[in-house]
């Protein structure tokens, strides 16, 4: 297992976002992981999670994975998932992203949400792009290596 770096302001990984999910990705057997208690601040209708959060969740577990498989920092040019049962306030998600096919400009992915007893959740497939070493340069800056972090010039060589 390998910590990923995060950035501050990120809706799903950014230590100083107040409204925030504030997770943190690691590499796993090829994979980029996080794992998410569903929170009330989550909430789309009654007790069930907003679709948004669990697209959310699966985009950031893709693009890790998209990012750790190109050695580049990449953004997300397509997203298809689709939401097979409920995720509910309390539920402890465990969300995977795995990279498909490594094209020389587009990446493709794949990514699932899985709930505590194995049952899926949603599944997902993306297409990512990486960014030209001027457009990462300032998004490298922007993130934070803690201890057992793999740093982003390790993950990021020659950019």
């Amino acid at each position: 297992m390998t910590l990923l770096p995060w950035t501050r302001a990120c809706f799903v990984c950014g230590q100083d976002n107040p409204h925030g999910l504030r997770l943190r990705c690691r590499l796993e057997d090829g994979r980029a992981v996080l794992e998410h208690a569903a929170r009330e601040a989550d909430l789309g209708w009654k007790t069930f999670v907003h679709g948004g959060i669990i697209m959310a969740l699966l985009d950031e577990a893709m693009a890790w994975a998209a990012m750790a498989a190109a050695k580049r920092p990449c953004v997300t040019a397509e997203m298809t998932a689709r939401l097979r049962r409920p995720a509910m306030v309390g539920m402890r998600l465990r969300v995977e992203g795995e990279v498909r096919e490594h094209g020389s400009r587009i990446l493709t992915t794949n990514g699932r949400i899985v709930d505590d007893q194995g049952r899926e959740v949603a599944g997902a497939s993306g297409k990512f792009v990486p960014m030209s070493p001027e457009q990462a340069g300032p998004w490298i800056q922007d993130l934070i290596a803690g201890p057992g972090t793999l740093r982003p010039e390790d993950l990021f060589p020659g950019l």
